[in-house]
């Protein structure tokens, strides 16, 4: 588990759930405002009065959830941006055999933070910021996307926290407080086109650098294709939400990234027309009409006439290793997996 210096634990969890259980009783989804966070707002505030300990869903494009304990949020998941597992295998910070190896040992037991620290995989500060980062930028996600409505949880007996929580939590004001900050830098965004729609293209080729500051500059530059939105650049790169958005509206003031690229509208970048192309057929390849390469012409022309088929000879003889694959005699044998 990842703890933080917060404090602010009251009473047990027991008596937390009793009293969270008697304060929602009834209250069993809120609608919100779209594309706010209020309804979030006005329940982590109630949660930190209450000591509620259970689950807040927030119901959304694409949605999420936060996990309370005793009044504090100790973690925040949305598919609308990466968690911290993404944070850490995408960025590096943790390599997928260290992952693997902790996460069948410290799973089961929720000790997946100990075991990863343990192994030297990560230090605990450097876990405790990941984690934190993830969570803060989960329910800025959020806000973001916009919440339609809440569904109250409380904890049962048998719950239980997800993977890397950040123990003993975080303040519902602290958490807040830094949501709105970053919604308000969204207003100046929408004025320059940043959406979580677009898909950005850069201007010209990024230039090699060694500042780690223009590392992540870099980074988005490089994957910036036509294709991607902003989420998709934030999971490949295994950088949260907010950090890759400011980036690249930092480089639209700039001009080195342009927002009004191929597939602004919200689909994929159009493939060019190809001549002579027909629907793929069932199978998912493409198909081409005979005849659209003209071949046969250039070479009348030629005077070396048109090609015509023959069948293939079959081979006579294979390399060792694909004999073995595929049976004697050149067979269609298994293939050892």
């Amino acid at each position: 588990m990842v703890r933080t210096g917060s404090s602010g634990e009251s009473g047990s969890p027991g008596e937390a759930r009793g009293a969270a259980a008697a304060g929602t009783a009834g209250v069993d989804r809120v609608a919100g405002v779209a594309g706010t966070a209020g309804a979030v707002d006005a329940f982590l505030r109630r949660f930190a009065r209450e000591g509620f300990s259970g689950v807040l869903r927030a119901d959304g494009g694409p949605g999420g959830a936060l996990w309370i304990r005793n009044g504090l949020v100790v973690a925040a998941t949305t598919p609308a941006a990466p968690g911290p597992e993404s944070l850490l295998l995408r960025s590096g910070r943790v390599s997928e055999q260290d992952w693997t190896e902790a996460y069948a040992v410290g799973a089961p037991a929720g000790r997946l933070a100990e075991e990863l620290a343990g192994r030297g995989a990560i230090g605990p500060a450097g876990l405790e910021a990941v984690c934190l980062a993830a969570t803060f930028d989960a329910v800025f996600a959020m806000a973001l996307y916009g919440v339609e409505s809440c569904r109250v949880e409380p904890a049962g007996a048998d719950d239980r926290l997800p993977l890397l929580p950040v123990l003993p939590g975080i303040e519902a004001e602290r958490l807040l407080r830094e949501t709105a900050r970053r919604m308000t830098l969204v207003t100046a965004w929408r004025r320059l086109g940043l959406s979580t729609r677009i898909r950005p293209v850069p201007v010209a080729a990024p230039v090699p650098t060694l500042l780690g500051s223009d590392r992540i500059r870099r980074a988005v530059l490089e994957r910036a294709n036509g294709r991607r939105t902003p989420r998709d650049l934030a999971f490949v790169l295994g950088k949260g939400l907010f950090a890759v958005m400011s980036e690249i509206s930092r480089m639209a003031e700039e001009g080195v990234l342009d927002l009004g690229g191929p597939g602004q509208a919200g689909g994929p970048a159009p493939e060019p027309e190809t001549a002579g192309r027909v629907p793929d057929d069932p199978s998912g390849l493409p198909r081409r009409r005979p005849g659209t390469s003209r071949i046969n012409e250039v070479l009348a022309a030629a005077g070396g006439g048109p090609i015509t088929s023959r069948p293939l000879l079959a081979l006579r003889s294979l390399p060792p290793q694909w004999a073995e694959e595929t049976g004697p005699a050149g067979g269609s044998g298994p293939v050892a997996g």
